[in-house]
């Protein structure tokens, strides 16, 4: 695969001026290639580049010392550029996408971790109640036992009374 940097060197040496003296064509190619090569190498120029900042204006201006674009805010009609006038922004696209995208995420996990408290204190809840039914059942189980017990006790006491009057009456 070749990168930008090869594609570059290999073209620079096919049309440089001195390889080619005389040559008009070969001179305008090769500014071409460097223009594109400092645009492609500086994240900034590639930005502009892309959102197509660069559509009004004359790619033989990079050729000089002063940096590309830094003239765009000027007063001066030729370096006003209409960001909007491309079909298709992908940088604009992406930014909306991607928000969007990393919104939905948002939202979502903050769902999910709704939910799961949520479902945590229904937990909770429930065992709550399970417990308060145990305690109820336990408390109901030992009054049904001491109820047993005090009949069982007051059958004794009439069962001694009765024998002893029995005695007593012999």
């Amino acid at each position: 695969m070749i990168n930008i940097k090869d594609a570059y060197y290999r073209l620079s040496m096919i049309y440089h001026p001195d390889k080619n003296k005389g040559s008009g064509e070969a001179a305008k190619i090769f500014r071409d290639i460097t223009s594109a090569y400092e645009i492609l190498g500086n994240i900034r120029q590639r930005k502009l580049y892309d959102s197509a900042a660069n559509l009004n204006q004359n790619s033989s201006q990079f050729t000089t010392k002063q940096q590309p674009f830094e003239t765009m805010y000027t007063k001066n009609d030729i370096y006003k550029t209409n960001v909007r006038s491309r079909d298709y922004n992908f940088e604009q696209w992406s930014k909306a996408h991607y928000t969007n995208v990393f919104r939905r995420h948002h939202e979502t996990r903050q769902k999910h971790t709704r939910n799961k408290i949520n479902d945590e204190y229904a937990e909770r809840q429930n065992s709550y109640n399970l417990l308060t039914i145990m305690v109820f059942a336990s408390i109901f189980i030992l009054i049904s036992m001491f109820e047993h017990v005090k009949k069982i006790l007051i059958e004794r006491n009439r069962v001694k009374r009765i024998s002893d009057k029995n005695i007593q009456d012999d």
